[in-house]
């Protein structure tokens, strides 16, 4: 979705709105707009992003859409998903490639690369990061997709040859999502994580200048980058996770850009004319069951739940009645769409197979994890719905925000909200869905005709049995319901008439260093 450009004076904004940083004009539109057709360089971009960073560690990273613009500023982009041929670029790698069916990946750096404080971006500085992503003691969300490297060798002094636990063909499609893509300066880590939130060291397109926990980030430009230098002089930014400060925060006029995957604030945005630039994923958000313990190794129980659900209004509930239920894997208009529901609502099948299992001594009685957020709305949404039936008990685990990532990760859960959502269905269904595919597949399912369909489909480049193995893939998805996905996701920017260059595809998106600001 892409709306226009903002073509309405806001009047007024309500005296309750959150004030950022002091007092700032209310932002307004041109009367007529005359926009450059080239980029110009120059101007400070205020930023308000859905996250509050509590350092800029990257093993404290949680969400790839939730700070990119702080992320891609001082760590640049590893890999970067292309959306004209659907694959992926090196941006601060040169080479990232496979010859065996990903049981062994060799990563190239660029010759001569060195982190902002001289070290060099060599093979050993992905060693010591990646090794990092996986220790347990730091509590990395990463944690599953790095685990899938059982060991890194130095080649030399620009190759670093990643050996898996299992082979992983689409795991250059991960790096995007996770991460790992983030790579900091090892001796600037060395000095420990208090000492290096007060000066992050990476090799992006921006350099640290100050920050106030709590406050204001801001960053300028890299002269020193090794592509073309960022067209922004500076970057200011703060994390505010409250969806309706942040676009309060725009109208007030202290902002020019803030990021969401909100889509009731995006549908404000839209009737208070301003643009939306949005990128809406294949699959979505919903409901994770933990497939691999008690009560939900059972398909039957899965199945009870996915039955028994209206999501419309579980997303209703969530959402305002802006967004909508996916319905089907790939949308209309992915070459690999089939016409295969992911959910039926059936309280007469869902009654029944609760039924069911407590004739078998079983009564379904679980937890579903709650974060704060969304979480207590979705949880009470869930609540209510399954209190109309017999022989089903749902409670609540409270979780820090802290975990979040981590519990999925570990299997510490029963039930828990996740996203399937992907733009290149090889790498990320495979790394969600495949048995073998260890500690990314959260929902831990496991069935050889699934596992056979996604190698199949990631083997090939012919589309026509791509299709035919992801139909496959469909058809076990709806009959084993690891997941029941009750809301598109979202990831999406809303900018001022001055805004430009900001473009949204997939994950880690917009990168900073390709927005302007017109004059």
């Amino acid at each position: 979705m892409k709306t226009t450009k903002r073509s309405m004076l806001i009047a007024a904004v309500a005296a309750a709105a959150l004030l950022l940083t002091g007092c700032a004009a209310e932002s307004t539109p041109a009367a007529e707009e005359t926009v450059s057709t080239e980029p110009v360089s120059g101007g400070t971009l205020r930023v308000l992003e859905a996250v509050q960073p509590t350092g800029f560690d990257p093993v404290q990273v949680f969400s790839s859409t939730s700070m990119p613009i702080t992320y891609t500023a001082l760590y640049g982009q590893f890999v970067i998903a292309n959306p004209e041929t659907g694959g992926y670029d090196c941006g601060l790698c040169e080479s990232f490639t496979t010859e065996d069916g990903g049981a062994t990946w060799d990563v190239v750096t660029r010759e001569g690369l060195t982190f902002t404080d001289g070290t060099p971006f060599d093979a050993a500085a992905i060693k010591y990061n990646w090794d990092r992503m996986k220790d347990p003691a730091l509590g990395s969300a990463s944690a599953g997709v790095a685990s899938q490297i059982d060991h890194i060798e130095l080649v030399d002094e620009r190759t670093a040859r990643l050996h898996l636990v299992v082979p992983n063909p689409g795991l250059l499609g991960l790096m995007p999502i996770y991460a790992l893509q983030w790579i900091a300066s090892p001796t600037a880590l060395e000095q420990g994580q208090e000492a290096f939130n007060k000066n992050p060291i990476g090799a992006g397109p921006f350099v640290f200048d100050s920050w106030t926990p709590g406050g204001t980030l801001k960053l300028v430009r890299n002269e020193d980058y090794f592509d073309e230098p960022a067209y922004l002089d500076a970057i200011e930014i703060q994390g505010v996770t409250d969806n309706t400060q942040r676009l309060n925060g725009l109208i007030a006029g202290q902002a020019d850009i803030i990021l969401n995957t909100d889509a009731p604030t995006l549908a404000d945005a839209e009737a208070a004319g301003y643009a939306n630039e949005v990128y809406t994923f294949n699959g979505g958000i919903g409901f994770m069951f933990n497939t691999a313990k008690p009560p939900f190794d059972d398909v039957r129980a899965r199945q009870a739940v996915a039955y028994a659900l209206d999501l419309q209004q579980i997303n209703d509930a969530v959402n305002k009645g802006s967004g909508d239920v996916p319905t089907t894997l790939f949308s209309e208009d992915s070459p690999f769409h089939e016409d295969i529901p992911l959910q039926t609502y059936d309280p007469k099948k869902a009654q029944k197979l609760f039924d069911e299992l407590a004739e078998d001594g079983t009564p379904l009685s679980f937890a579903y994890t709650v974060f704060p957020g969304t979480g207590p709305a979705i949880f009470d949404a869930l609540q209510a719905q399954l209190a109309q039936y017999d022989n089903v008990t749902v409670t609540a685990d409270q979780r820090d925000s802290s975990q979040q990532g981590v519990v999925t990760t570990s299997g510490d859960y029963s039930m828990a909200l996740s996203s399937l959502a992907f733009s290149d269905p090889g790498s990320r269904l495979w790394g969600a869905l495949n048995g073998t595919a260890n500690r990314t597949n959260y929902s831990r399912i496991n069935d050889p005709e699934m596992n056979e369909a996604l190698d199949a489909a990631l083997a090939t480049s012919d589309t026509a049995e791509q299709k035919e193995q992801y139909a496959i893939v469909q058809e076990r998805l709806a009959e084993l319901v690891p997941y029941v996905l009750f809301q598109e996701f979202l990831n999406g920017a809303t900018v001022t008439d001055k805004v430009h260059g900001v473009e949204m595809y997939g994950y880690t998106t917009p990168a900073a260093a390709k927005i302007w600001l017109e004059p």
